[in-house]
Order: C-alpha cells, then sequence, then structure tokens
C-alpha cells in the first residue's frame, strides 16, 4: 500500500506543474462480478482511487492517462435460503488510457484500455480460506464511461470495464468457444477533483 500511495504522489507532483495538462485525483467506488463462476449479479464492492493527467488534443477530444488503485471480484451474500458464502477479491494497480469527446457542455464520453497489474486477491468460503488457481498478474479491460462536470473543478465519472483477457481458466480447465475461462466486468463511480491550475 505504501508503494501504491508513493508512485501516486510521485504522479501528482509530476503533473501538477505541467502546461497545457489537467491533473487531478479520483476517488470512488466500484461494483462487480466474474463470468464463469456460476454466480450472478455485481455483489463485490470495492475501492477506486487514483490521480490522472489529461491532454486536449482539440476543443472537443482529450487524451486521459490514470493510475489508480481497483477491486474487482465476486460475492454470494449470507441469506437464510443459501447460508453458502464466496468472496472473491482482486487489488489492481491499472493504468487507464481513454481518449474522451464532448458531446455537450460539460459531457464527455470515454472509452479506452485499462492495463491491469495484480498486487494481491483473496478467495474464500464460508468455512475458510480456498485454495485455487492464481489469477493472471496481467488483466486488459475494454472501457466505456460517461464523465460530467457538475463544478469547475469537480467531475463525476461513470465507467463500465470488461476484461478483454481472462483473469484465469476455468478450475476445470474445459474450454468452448469464447467460454475460456473467468473473466470479469465492473461498474464504477468516482469523483474527479482538478488540482492543476
Amino acid at each position: 500500500m505504501k508503494v501504491i500511495l508513493k508512485s501516486l504522489c510521485i504522479l501528482c507532483s509530476t503533473i501538477i506543474s505541467a502546461q497545457n495538462f489537467d491533473a487531478g485525483i479520483i476517488a470512488g467506488f466500484s461494483t462487480s462480478q466474474v463470468s464463469g463462476d456460476n454466480l450472478s449479479g455485481y455483489n463485490k464492492f470495492g475501492s477506486r482511487f487514483g490521480a490522472y493527467i489529461s491532454y486536449p488534443k482539440n476543443k472537443k477530444m482529450n487524451y486521459q492517462l490514470e493510475m489508480q488503485y481497483l477491486q474487482k471480484g465476486s460475492k454470494k451474500p449470507y441469506t437464510e435460503n443459501s447460508p453458502e458464502t464466496y468472496f472473491f477479491e482482486l487489488n489492481y494497480i491499472e493504468l487507464p488510457t481513454t481518449l474522451n469527446y464532448l458531446v455537450k457542455e460539460g459531457i464527455y464520453i470515454e472509452s479506452g484500455i485499462g492495463t491491469a497489474f495484480l498486487v494481491d486477491y483473496k478467495e474464500q468460503d464460508e468455512i475458510a480460506d480456498i485454495n485455487t488457481d492464481k489469477p493472471n498478474t496481467l488483466a486488459l479491460d475494454f472501457l466505456l464511461g460517461i464523465q460530467y462536470d457538475f463544478k469547475k473543478k469537480l467531475k463525476l465519472n461513470i465507467r463500465y470495464a470488461n476484461s478483454i483477457s481472462r483473469i484465469r481458466k476455468h478450475a476445470s480447465e474445459h474450454e468452448v468457444g469464447l467460454n475460456s475461462g473467468q473473466f470479469s466486468s465492473i461498474v464504477s463511480f468516482a469523483l474527479m477533483y482538478k488540482i492543476s491550475q
């Protein structure tokens, strides 16, 4: 965690004085699920925080690069009718790169690729930790979202991300067509605060 915070501080201090760039911090939460685990529903909540820089390409477009800590995974909560539980959490350092297009004053559509590196993970049921195949260290996601400027230095970001690369193989290692393993999908909500001049 200290390494993550130091990296974010370095990124912020480097870009805060840069000309023609917008720079800021990101803080929010995610809700996610994993396809291929025989569960459904965005029941796993996690954190999303980091920093961003954006550079204008023209009056309607800008490039954006982020460095963020992001949690994904899957969860089956306890219910009286189904007391079995399941918890799968993946912690990543992600470097999303997006192209943002102005569709209306203060509203941007974003699309891009997220490259993430696994920091650690946890998998457990109602009894104990589960020892299964370790998730892949590298993850690639397709990103699609919206940014809304609702104050001078504050934006709301809503983003959907879906795995391009699989998290890991099925436990059975069985593959049928596109069903080659476990993949994540995530919806995140974050505030983006501009700290550059």
